[in-house]
C-alpha cells in the first residue's frame, strides 16, 4: 500500500476503513466491488488504486487493522488487574460495543473473513487466522478469581454462555446510534447479573 494513507486526516483514514468493511461483510471477496467501495467512502475508485495496489492488498489491510483493534482492545482488559470473572466480561462487551460504534461492520467483515475460500485470498488469510482466533479465553482462564465460584469446574461452560450471549447482542448492531448502544450494554450487565446469583457463591453477589 501506499504509505501516504497514513497521510490523510483520521477521519478520511476511517471512512475509507469503513467503506471496505461494509462492502467486504455484505459480499464475498470476489464479488465484492472496489467501485462500490469507493463509492461508500466518497472518493474515487482511481484514488482507492493509488492508496492500494488492487483489491488483495485492500482487503489484507482491513483484516490486519481489524486484528489490530481487536488486540489492542484485549489488552486493555487483559492488564486491567481486574480479576472478577463478570467484571472482565462486562468490561470485555462494552469496549467491544464502543468498536461496533466506530467501525459498525467490524465484527461482520471478521466473520466473513474467516469463511473466505476465494483462493486469491484464502492463502494469505489462512496464515493470519491463528491470530484472529486469540479471543482471550486462555487469559481469562488464567487470571479470575475462582474462589468466588460455586462450582469452579463450571467456568469453561459458563464463559461458552456468555461468549455466545454477547455474540447475539452485537449482531445486527451496525446502525445502532449511540443510545441504543448503551442500552445493549446495559440488557447485557443485566443478564450477567442474572449468571452471577446461580454460577456465584451468595457473598459475593450484589442483590
Amino acid at each position: 500500500m501506499n504509505q501516504s494513507y497514513f497521510q490523510l486526516p483520521l477521519d478520511k483514514q476511517k471512512k475509507q476503513i469503513n467503506a471496505g468493511y461494509k462492502i467486504f461483510a455484505t459480499y464475498p471477496y470476489k464479488k465484492a466491488s472496489m467501485l462500490a467501495i469507493s463509492n461508500e467512502a466518497g472518493i474515487s475508485k482511481s484514488l482507492l488504486f493509488y492508496y492500494f495496489r488492487n483489491k488483495k492488498d485492500y482487503y489484507i489491510f482491513l483484516f490486519d487493522t481489524a486484528i489490530g483493534f481487536l488486540n489492542e482492545h484485549k489488552a486493555g482488559w487483559i492488564d486491567g488487574k481486574i480479576y472478577d470473572f463478570f467484571e472482565l466480561i462486562n468490561m470485555n462487551v462494552e469496549r467491544r460495543m464502543k468498536i461496533i460504534r466506530d467501525y459498525p461492520y467490524l465484527y461482520k467483515f471478521i466473520t466473513r473473513a474467516y469463511y473466505e475460500t476465494y483462493e486469491e485470498i484464502s492463502n494469505e488469510l489462512n496464515k493470519k487466522k491463528k491470530i484472529m482466533m486469540q479471543t482471550g479465553e486462555e487469559e481469562i482462564f488464567n487470571i479470575i478469581d475462582y474462589s468466588k465460584f460455586k462450582n469452579p469446574n463450571d467456568v469453561a461452560t459458563l464463559l461458552k454462555i456468555v461468549l455466545s450471549v454477547a455474540e447475539g447482542l452485537m449482531r445486527g448492531r451496525e446502525d445502532l446510534d449511540e443510545t441504543k448502544i448503551l442500552e445493549g450494554i446495559k440488557e447485557f450487565k443485566t443478564m450477567m447479573e442474572s449468571l452471577k446469583k446461580y454460577y456465584y457463591k451468595e457473598e459475593y453477589f450484589i442483590p
